[in-house]
């Protein structure tokens, strides 16, 4: 499974589009969206890079076939399907800690007011990332390329949508008037429920798929 990381890592540091994206994308973002609350901007780039990372390491599979030379090594699909839900993670704390550094710049350089580690919006980020990609794996497994894009950016649309909703409103968003969802607790667990779900959704879809 370190092979198959190594592999997708190499794919996304050697895209330019890529490169372009994780160095761009913090400036153009508080360009845009000058006036938002520090904490939900820390939230939004979290919830970015983590979920378009983990994305992406399937789109290089699809757009440069590596997915039939990743079938010929000496792993079965059903570790290749756990090996992209626990990849997730890994995603999560180099996304963590890359945005530390990055946001921790633009505050000594006094480019921004930025939050560069908040513990409350890195419990936030975990539940919306765990029920994005617990639907959107099963789409990349499941259906052809193009179906499963539109699938990731409905999610993906739907996720900025929600918090502009709460950045913007507060208490009277519509997110915060669900007070089911409002409980950590209880957001937490469904969407662990849901993610392990997911996977071994995941793994019927692809073990019984003909490549």
């Amino acid at each position: 499974m370190l092979g198959i990381l190594k592999k997708d890592l190499n794919l996304m540091i050697s895209d330019n589009k890529n490169r372009l994206f994780y160095l761009l994308y913090i400036p153009l973002l508080f360009l845009i969206v000058d006036s938002y609350e520090p904490k939900w901007m820390y939230l939004v780039i979290l919830y970015t890079y983590t979920y378009l990372t983990s994305i992406t390491s399937f789109w290089h599979d699809i757009s440069n076939k590596t997915s039939y030379m990743i079938n010929s090594l000496p792993i079965s699909r059903k570790e290749i399907v756990i090996y992209r839900y626990v990849s997730t993670f890994f995603y999560f704390l180099m996304t963590i800690v890359y945005v530390g550094i990055y946001l921790w710049i633009i505050n000594i350089l006094g480019i921004a007011n930025v939050d560069y580690f908040n513990l409350e919006m890195i419990k936030i980020s975990i539940p919306i990332i765990l029920i994005s990609t617990s639907i959107v794996y099963p789409a990349y497994f499941r259906f052809e390329p193009r179906l499963a894009q539109i699938i990731h950016l409905f999610m993906f649309i739907t996720f900025f949508i929600g918090v502009m909703n709460v950045g913007y409103l507060g208490k009277k968003s519509l997110v915060d008037n669900l007070k089911f969802l409002s409980n950590g607790k209880y957001i937490l667990l469904i969407s662990i429920f849901l993610y392990l779900l997911s996977l071994l959704l995941s793994i019927r879809i692809y073990e019984t798929k003909d490549l």
